[in-house]
């Protein structure tokens, strides 16, 4: 399995995980906002016939406690600026405890600073995951716990 280097982070409730988890742990996310980039994303990674996972924060404060990995991402406008986004997803799959906290996730840099990490060899800073960046969805550098179960895919910008 090929695993896209990012991934997104999104907020739901303990209960919605829980439902799910009683029922067949895969399901479906739906936000008003629309994830346009989201999807941008997810059809990169088909391409490059890799999974892109998202991740699912909780609680209070928030957690990341489970993961998955999208099979398909919707984006409708119903009227101008009513939308709906449909996100369906595989099982459900805890989190690795030490990747929890939000700040253990990396947001994901710009083009031009992953673009000078490639061609000058300078890493530049990163900002972590926080609760301000999350909502709706954020997009991050998928988290080695993740990375580590495939094949990474290379990006080149």
């Amino acid at each position: 399995m090929k695993v896209y280097p990012y991934c997104i982070s999104t907020v739901t409730t303990q209960k919605s995980i829980e439902n799910l988890l009683e029922a067949s742990g895969a399901g479906s996310y739906r936000d008003e906002h629309p994830w346009i980039v989201a999807r941008e994303f997810l059809d990169r990674a088909v391409e490059g016939s890799a999974v892109f996972p998202i991740l699912f924060a909780t609680g209070d404060p928030l957690r990341i406690s489970y993961w998955s990995t999208i099979k398909r991402l919707d984006v409708h406008e119903f009227r101008k600026g009513i939308w709906q986004t449909a996100c369906d997803f595989d099982m459900l799959r805890e989190a690795n405890p030490i990747w929890s906290n939000l700040d253990s996730v990396t947001l994901k840099a710009s083009d031009d600073q992953l673009r000078r990490e490639r061609l000058e060899g300078v890493r530049t800073h990163r900002y972590q995951l926080d609760a301000h960046h999350i909502r709706p969805y954020a997009i991050c550098e998928t988290p080695p716990f993740i990375l580590a179960l495939g094949e990474p895919v290379e990006v080149v910008v």
